[in-house]
Formats: structure tokens, C-alpha cells, sequence
């Protein structure tokens, strides 16, 4: 963890606060988001503080697989890699942060623990949409690269030279 960071019970008392309407989600999404790729392991203990390796037998309820679609598909993501690999996805009501074998959602009315199975899904729909986000990104970063290319050859076909 970065000196900078927050510590893994700070943020849960956040995630607290939000629940219990003392502060908005979105202090708690900058402050997640601010976290150091290397600050892996703070998310993977604040998901453990919420579940403390407990999966719950319902974790599918809370809503139906439309309402879920809907969820995911309005999703932003944020992934980290070191020490450990951890995934957070934004939706427009949930929070959900994973490390790939345990999961929880975190709602304004409480958190519910996923199953390993469902968490695995949650980590690898993380680094899907952020590797489609750094392709987009990338791509976008070569199309500019290469108008600034053709720009400057515009540019400089345009110089007489001198004889």
C-alpha cells in the first residue's frame, strides 16, 4: 500500500458511512478509484471484511436477471495486479469488488457475498472491460499519433526548400 492510500479500515468505514447515509457513493468510488495499482491487497481485505470468506446462499437474489443486465451493462471497472489481482465494478446502484474467488455487492441498504464461482465471473468481467477500455484507448492514441503524422508531413511538404 502507498503511503498515500487509505487504510483497508478507513475504507470500510466509507463503505459504512454510505450505507448508512453519512456520505455519498461517490467519495467512496474516488477514493477506491485513487487506489494505486499496487494497493491490490486493500481491496482484497476490505471484500473480506464484509464476508470474511463466507459466500451467501442467496447471492443471486436481489434483483432479476434483467434488473442485473441492466446493472452490468451501465458498469464502469477499475482492476489492480499487485500483490494480489482485485476488480471493482460501478454500476449504477451496486458496487462490486471481487479478487476472483470472493466477491461482495455492496448496496445503500447493506452487502451481500458472492459465491467463488460468481466472483470469478465478476474479476474476469472487470478485466474485460478495462482491457476493451486500454484498446479503445490505444487505438484512439494511434489515430491521433498518426493525423499528427500527417499533419506535420502536410505541414512540411508546404517548406520550399532551399536550392
Amino acid at each position: 500500500m502507498t503511503d498515500s492510500s487509505p487504510t483497508t479500515e478507513a475504507l470500510h468505514s466509507q463503505i459504512l458511512a454510505w450505507q448508512s447515509g453519512d456520505l455519498e457513493r461517490d467519495d467512496v468510488v474516488r477514493t477506491l478509484a485513487r487506489l494505486s495499482p499496487e494497493d491490490g491487497q486493500v481491496i482484497h481485505d476490505v471484500l473480506h471484511g464484509f464476508c470474511g470468506g463466507q459466500e451467501s446462499a442467496g447471492a443471486g437474489q436481489g434483483g432479476s436477471a434483467d434488473d442485473w443486465r441492466t446493472e452490468l451493462m451501465a458498469s464502469r471497472a477499475r482492476t489492480w495486479r499487485v500483490p494480489d489481482v482485485a476488480g471493482m465494478l460501478v454500476g449504477p446502484e451496486v458496487l462490486v469488488l471481487t479478487d476472483g474467488r470472493s466477491g461482495v455487492v455492496l448496496r445503500q441498504s447493506g452487502a451481500q457475498c458472492l459465491p467463488a464461482s460468481v466472483s470469478a465471473s465478476m474479476m474476469l468481467l472487470c478485466e474485460t472491460i478495462v482491457m476493451a477500455h486500454t484498446a479503445l484507448d490505444q487505438d484512439e492514441l494511434l489515430k491521433l499519433q498518426r493525423q499528427r503524422v500527417d499533419a506535420t508531413s502536410t505541414s512540411l511538404s508546404e517548406i520550399d526548400r532551399i536550392p
